[in-house]
């Protein structure tokens, strides 16, 4: 989980080596509370993968979201 004085750009460079973030990891990418972005997930509005009771958001959609998508 990503301490809360992580900024986004930190939070991503730990997700370097992921596919896939955890709903806190992406709440503090996004700077979105994580009932935000749970329900985000919900209504379809943010890709995530259903794994047993979590949901993972894809690492290259937050970088894109977050507009530090440096591949693009």
């Amino acid at each position: 989980m990503a301490p809360k004085s992580s900024t986004p750009r930190e939070v991503l460079a730990s997700l370097d080596d992921r596919l896939f973030a955890g709903v806190p990891e992406a709440a503090a990418v996004l700077r979105s509370d994580p009932r935000s972005v749970r329900r985000s997930i919900a209504a379809g509005a943010i890709p995530a993968v259903p794994v047993g009771p979590r949901k993972l958001v894809p690492v290259k959609w937050l970088r894109q979201a977050a507009g530090l998508d440096v591949s693009a």
